[in-house]
């Protein structure tokens, strides 16, 4: 029994000595850093830096002003915070100037702040206000991309306890200085031997009341006429001011495609020159008129798109023209085709017209069994016609199809 008691008792005392070695190495209360280093490691362990100020508390920890704690205080009164700039033109600045005063009984002082990233603050004449006096304060923006709506800001930090932030805005819109309909070119159309080419564009500015200088045609066949746009023809388009141009091609214009150039000479910024070209098709003596069947005709090419043919049913289809300047019934004396199977012949038609003007039919077919093949645009079938009038000796087509 003594021995097991001894036993016991050195268990017990090892049991209390490793439960005091836990608690002074391991309990809450105790500073446990270098516990866990080798030795020496803490002799060569800088202090850990304080975390990085993010941009807005760098700027408030080197900038902000005190604020006052004690009597006299300031007090910091402003006129209106917000100013609308209307609509802007693209890469226009403009500028506006608040103004901020003492009202109080000490010294206010003032620091620019924080701003969204395209409004600067362009002038702050000083930064301490006494009492009874005032500051102004210029803000400035350039407007470098297109917007319906924008809202710019900028903050100014002040020593008064009741108001040590102060944020004045800008808004508006921000729109083309003019804006040109049609965009690209002013289409003038089909000009034949018995019909002018005719079109009318506008220029419309939000911005500016702008006048029309003069306008110059470089053609002596393309003349331009022009009236301001009025009423609910402006209001309509949300300008401030714009013009209608009617463009007229006369008949002497030379066969062909034509894109010519008109300049028109305005008043917009400070002396704007627009340039816009006149397209069209002169096609000499003959007027196309719509296909009869399935297709589609572009007067300006000359080319017919029959669509999609089944190969074992074909296609035939008729284009209706008017041919002008002969007195001799026109003929076809020769047809060429680069597609042996696409047959192209011309029959009179005389419920279009009569006489020295004569209505005709060409018509265009891919007959049932033609070889399943696609001929679109570069490689459309190009075909080309002789025939006996004195103006018009060849007559081009570009036909397109596929055909499955």
């Amino acid at each position: 029994m003594r021995v097991l008691g001894r036993v016991l008792g050195v268990v017990l005392g090892m049991g209390a000595l490793a439960g005091m070695i836990w608690l002074a190495r391991y309990a809450p209360w105790v500073e446990q850093t270098e516990h866990h280093l080798p030795l020496g490691a803490h002799q060569n362990m800088a202090p850990a830096p304080p975390p990085p100020l993010l941009p807005a508390e760098q700027k408030e920890s080197k900038k902000r002003p005190a604020l006052a704690t004690k009597e006299p205080f300031p007090k910091a009164v402003t006129g209106p915070r917000v100013y609308e700039f209307g609509t802007m033109a693209l890469n226009e600045e403009k500028k506006h100037t608040f103004t901020i005063s003492n009202q109080g009984k000490g010294p206010l002082d003032l620091e620019v702040g924080p701003s969204s990233c395209k409004c600067t603050v362009g002038n702050l004449s000083k930064k301490r206000v006494m009492p009874g006096e005032s500051v102004e304060v210029e803000l400035s923006w350039k407007a470098k991309e297109l917007a319906n709506n924008f809202a710019q800001n900028a903050t100014i930090w002040t020593s008064d306890p009741d108001a040590p932030d102060i944020q004045f805005k800008v808004y508006g819109k921000v729109a083309e200085k003019y804006t040109v309909i049609p965009e690209k070119a002013w289409h003038a159309g089909h000009v034949t031997d018995v019909q002018e080419g005719m079109t009318t564009g506008q220029i419309v500015s939000t911005i500016e009341r702008f006048k029309i200088n003069s306008v110059e045609s470089t053609n002596p066949h393309v003349k331009v006429t022009y009236n301001p746009l009025e009423g609910f023809a402006l209001l309509g388009l949300k300008g401030k001011a714009g013009y209608e141009f009617t463009v007229k091609v006369d008949r002497d214009m030379a066969m062909g495609p034509f894109r010519v150039p008109i300049r028109i000479h305005t008043t917009l910024e400070g002396g704007k020159t627009i340039e816009i070209d006149v397209t069209g098709t002169r096609s000499g003596p003959m007027l196309f008129l719509p296909p009869i069947g399935h297709a589609l005709w572009q007067v300006e090419k000359s080319r017919l798109n029959l669509g999609r043919i089944r190969h074992d049913e074909g296609t035939k289809v008729k284009l209706p023209a008017i041919i002008f300047g002969t007195k001799d019934k026109f003929q076809v004396l020769k047809t060429s085709s680069d597609a042996d199977f696409l047959k192209v012949s011309v029959e009179p038609n005389p419920e279009i017209a009569e006489g020295e003007q004569q209505g005709v039919m060409f018509v265009f077919e891919v007959p049932r069994g033609s070889p399943s093949v696609t001929r679109v645009n570069p490689n459309s079938v190009h075909v080309s016609l002789l025939t006996n009038h004195p103006k018009l000796k060849e007559i081009s087509f570009e036909v397109e199809f596929i055909c499955q």
